[in-house]
């Protein structure tokens, strides 16, 4: 009778893991090394003025806070990009803690002199559906161990697909043990 609970559970680990894994590697593109004298995961190359420009900047008034000049939420790609790229968990941390949410995209932006809103937004989405593995790419980044990884590249119509494949038979899952074991046990 164990072995049947079990069985259902371990099938949705193995589908939520294995979603979860072509998120990571399908931005990555490979470039040669460059060599960084000092260990920053924020740290680029040099930004141009007016990409400077576009940067948010602190809040004088709550230096824990970033303000944008140039841009604000509406700015942000759709929900179900998040939800598409990175899984549910960015898509519930932009719902339910939207300024935090916001927050995290600004403060990417000013930390990384990343000028592009899009690729940002990308990179905390990913940060925030699996931290470690999101700061384990960024320090490899910048020892030259990997190719940098462009986390908002267009999703192949091939990704597109085989997440909802897996999201349909991860919900075929969810709602059969609903079925059998919460409402006819």
């Amino acid at each position: 009778m164990v072995s049947k609970r079990l069985f259902p559970n371990f099938c949705i680990l193995l589908c939520f893991a294995s979603t979860h894994a072509f998120a990571f590697t399908a931005g990555v593109q490979s470039q040669p090394p460059r060599q960084i004298t000092a260990l920053n995961i924020f740290k680029k190359g040099g930004a141009s003025a007016s990409a400077a420009s576009k940067l948010p900047k602190p809040d004088p008034a709550n230096p824990g806070r970033f303000i944008s000049s140039n841009s604000s939420s509406k700015d942000f790609y759709p929900e179900y990009i998040s939800l598409l790229r990175n899984g549910p968990i960015p898509l519930i941390t932009r719902l339910t803690a939207a300024d935090k949410y916001e927050q995290a995209i600004y403060k990417y932006q000013y930390e990384s002199k990343e000028s592009d809103l899009e690729e940002a937004q990308a990179n905390m989405d990913a940060f925030f559906s699996s931290p470690d593995v999101w700061a384990e790419q960024k320090l490899r980044e910048q020892k030259g161990g990997r190719g940098v990884a462009k986390y908002a590249t267009p999703l192949a119509p091939e990704q597109v697909l085989l997440r909802f494949a897996w999201a349909g038979m991860v919900l075929f899952a969810i709602g059969k043990i609903i079925w059998k074991g919460i409402l006819h046990y």
